[in-house]
């Protein structure tokens, strides 16, 4: 949102009815919504068969061309759907031209109900994250003078049916499915109020606290396990900092601390970067963990809550903002976590200075480095370019124990990108695991000698499979059938992870 050089508004709570609010929107044609790696456009036969006739296709030849078939869940059930293909490089949809779609008298439903899509109407915060992909919406301050349309839920609801009825796999076109709509209710005229009442009832998320820099937020999702508090910053609001899950959905007028749920992790991300827990080397004594970028703690509560004091002996979260440790303890439990647990220990400072005030060497048998960088530089979001220097890095080896393992959360804006941070930690380490994510990449990589045997991915998924922790709360093993682990190598030794 700042590359458009918007001033955006705080994030706002909306009450239960949400009568009050006001969506303000007008299409710029700028083509944003047809963009973006991994998009999915689907399609149902009625559909492919308006968009052959607008490509001059016959059926069969549009989907060949056209579609492909992908595993999607529809309410808990996992179905083949059709979807649009993409261009070869995965950015945008194969129909965009310029900023154009040159079947747009044809486009699918899930094309002309946006952004009026349910995921983007739950809450203030999933108003603003679609704003950040569409010129369209407007999220900032106001203006007397603006002539963007504004418009109510009572406005705009039936295209959000209109979508959730597509996306639940009904084979009608647009405009089959608005005369549908419309035949509906003059039978059940209440049929669009109630849609919104339950709606509303089924998905909410309420801001429990909030600055001008941080909202903390507790979110409810009809199907999801449990509820979950979560915390982002303002200035980036598609990257969740912490999210922890609740007992319940707490009160709305209750200040009472919640009932944390620390059986499980919320975050895909987190539980990657349990694995390395499973392949330690034994010890005769209690391990030690450091985690960089503690955040609000999600990640270290959960370790500590399923290792006995005979199995880890201390955990140094280390988090350098003031507002986010204030934040962490005022809403996410980590005060009573300090004092009910003396193998956490709070670290308010930078991970640099952590690592460089440590007396001794071999001190860690597991560093964490979970830090975002605040902006993207050289295409690397996550961790912040100093945390790739050789000499933080030699640092952080030095630290380990004979086997110990750096873990590394990477973000990046590309595969070039991703690249040169692999460049940057082969200076240092000379191999270890990696693991593909959908938005992230995390590295594993060993404190080892350079004659230790051949790594076996299949001996460490087995020594996941093997670990109580991993499977019934880390839950690592399924993360392993959907997600690519690998043997990595850095480039100046034979072989690398592209060919393992």
């Amino acid at each position: 949102m700042a590359s458009r050089g918007l001033r955006v508004r705080g994030l706002r709570s909306w009450s239960a009815n949400r009568e009050e609010v006001r969506l303000r929107f007008r299409c710029t044609g700028c083509g944003k919504c047809c963009t973006g790696k991994g998009g999915r456009v689907r399609v149902n036969d009625r559909e492919v068969e308006e968009l052959a006739a607008a490509t001059h296709s016959s059926i069969s030849e549009f989907k060949r061309k056209f579609t492909r078939a992908v595993e999607e869940d529809v309410g808990g059930q996992e179905r083949t759907q059709l979807v649009l293909k993409q261009t070869s490089d995965d950015k945008q949809c194969i129909f965009l031209q310029g900023s154009k779609c040159s079947v747009y008298q044809a486009r699918p439903t899930q094309c002309r109900t946006f952004p009026w899509w349910p995921q983007h109407l739950v809450s203030d915060y999933d108003w603003q994250l679609a704003a950040a992909d569409c010129e369209g919406i407007q999220v900032t301050q106001e203006d007397k003078q603006d002539t963007i349309p504004a418009y109510s839920f009572d406005d705009v609801m039936s295209e959000t049916i209109l979508h959730d009825i597509h996306r639940s796999g009904e084979n009608f076109t647009y405009d089959e499915l608005q005369q549908m709509l419309r035949d509906l209710k003059e039978v059940e005229p209440d049929f669009v109020a109630q849609y919104k009442a339950e709606f509303f009832d089924k998905f909410s998320r309420r801001i429990v606290y909030n600055d001008d820099e941080v909202t903390v937020l507790d979110s409810f999702f009809d199907g999801a396990v449990k509820p979950t508090r979560s915390f982002v910053f303002n200035d980036r609001l598609h990257l969740t900092q912490s999210e922890v899950a609740l007992i319940k959905m707490p009160d709305a007028n209750s200040e009472a601390e919640p009932e944390f749920d620390r059986s499980t992790l919320a975050l895909e991300v987190h539980r990657a970067l349990c694995l390395p827990l499973a392949w330690l080397p034994k010890r005769d004594k209690p391990v030690r963990i450091a985690v960089l970028g503690a955040g609000a703690c999600a990640l270290p509560l959960f370790v500590l809550e399923h290792h006995s004091s005979q199995e880890i002996g201390q955990l140094d979260a280390v988090e350098p903002s003031s507002q986010v440790n204030s934040i962490a303890q005022r809403c996410f439990g980590v005060n009573a976590a300090v004092q009910r647990d003396s193998r956490l220990v709070i670290h308010e400072k930078m991970g640099e200075a952590f690592l460089d005030e440590q007396e001794e060497d071999a001190v860690l048998d597991m560093l964490v480095i979970d830090v975002e960088a605040g902006e993207s530089c050289d295409g690397v979001r996550a961790p912040p370019l100093g945390m790739l220097d050789s000499d933080f890095l030699h640092t952080a080896k030095r630290l380990l124990v004979p086997g110990g393992i750096l873990a590394i959360n990477v973000i990046t804006d590309s595969k070039e990108a991703l690249n040169n941070v692999e460049a940057r930690i082969g200076l240092v380490f000379s191999r270890g695991l990696r693991l593909s994510l959908p938005a992230n990449t995390t590295f594993f990589l060993f404190n080892e000698d350079c004659d230790n045997p051949p790594l076996v991915v299949d001996e460490y998924v087995r020594l996941v499979q093997d670990s109580t922790f991993q499977t019934q709360y880390a839950q690592t093993p399924a993360l392993l059938k959907t997600c690519q682990l690998i043997v990595w190598h850095s480039n100046l030794v034979e072989g690398n992870s592209e060919n393992r």
